[in-house]
């Protein structure tokens, strides 16, 4: 279960704030040749803070370039992009840089783990480059591996460590930084029916205690632990919806998405 302290966000009304995630007339355009092929076609979103939404769409449809924009991994061609009250298409390489470290949590479908680092190294790696002082980073790193489960394999490598485990290393890494939102592509591709349904019964734990959460994903099973989903087809939304989340139980957790 986990418990609230410095690790966690405390839970808000998503309606007294900002929205934590403000997408307006996105556009992502390439050049092939005399061709301009559209990647993103005006997308417009806003996740008020506390969400868990879920982007859903087949291969092609553009959720990949979504997630790499809203990751501040890659520039809309056109069209604005508001993290946190942060204009990011008005920063450099250096802030940007800052941003992906402190604001966004990356959660990947391959983990992403340093081989030959243990799980508790691999947590505190993130804080080394924010300049989290050594004492501090070691001491959040423990929380953060004992919040999702894992507090009995601090020196454990990958190798060592099951899918779901080392999963669970990554999710711990990316709650280490109490970023704005946790950014999660396709995390329960690598893994086995038991250990994804673990892996979300902790997302929804999360969420329940305040984190946003943006999750890429082509699972209907893996969407419906969202309290609200997002459809993308050709570069385009053509769906959003709210629902009633469920639990690995079938049950459901009594939270449904609520947008601006």
């Amino acid at each position: 279960m986990i418990v609230e302290d410095e690790v966690t966000t405390s839970s808000v009304s998503p309606a007294a704030e900002a929205p934590i995630i403000a997408l307006s007339n996105i556009v992502k355009s390439y050049r092939m040749g005399d061709t301009e092929v559209f990647a993103s076609k005006s997308i417009s979103l806003s996740v008020p803070r506390g969400e868990f939404i879920a982007i859903m769409g087949a291969s092609g449809s553009g959720k990949s370039t979504l997630m790499n924009i809203i990751g501040c991994l890659d520039f809309p061609t056109s069209g604005h992009y508001s993290l946190d009250g942060v204009n990011i298409r008005q920063l450099d390489d250096r802030h940007l840089s800052r941003i992906r470290n402190t604001k966004i949590g990356f959660v990947f479908q391959g983990f992403n783990l340093i081989p030959r680092m243990s799980a508790l190294k691999n947590v505190e790696l993130p804080m080394a480059y924010a300049g989290v002082k050594p004492k501090e980073r070691r001491e959040r790193a423990i929380m953060a591996l004992r919040l999702v489960g894992l507090g009995d394999r601090l020196e454990h490598q990958p190798n060592e460590l099951s899918g779901g485990q080392q999963q669970r290393v990554s999710v711990a890494r990316a709650i280490s930084t109490n970023p704005a939102i946790i950014l999660a592509d396709e995390p329960t591709g690598a893994l086995d029916s038991k250990a994804s349904t673990d892996l979300m019964d902790l997302f929804t734990e999360l969420h329940a205690h305040g984190r946003t959460i943006v999750m890429i994903t082509h699972e209907k099973d893996i969407a419906a632990y969202a309290s609200r989903v997002v459809e993308l087809r050709d570069g385009s939304i053509i769906a959003d919806r709210r629902q009633v989340a469920t639990k690995s139980d079938g049950t459901s957790n009594g939270r449904t998405g609520s947008r601006d």
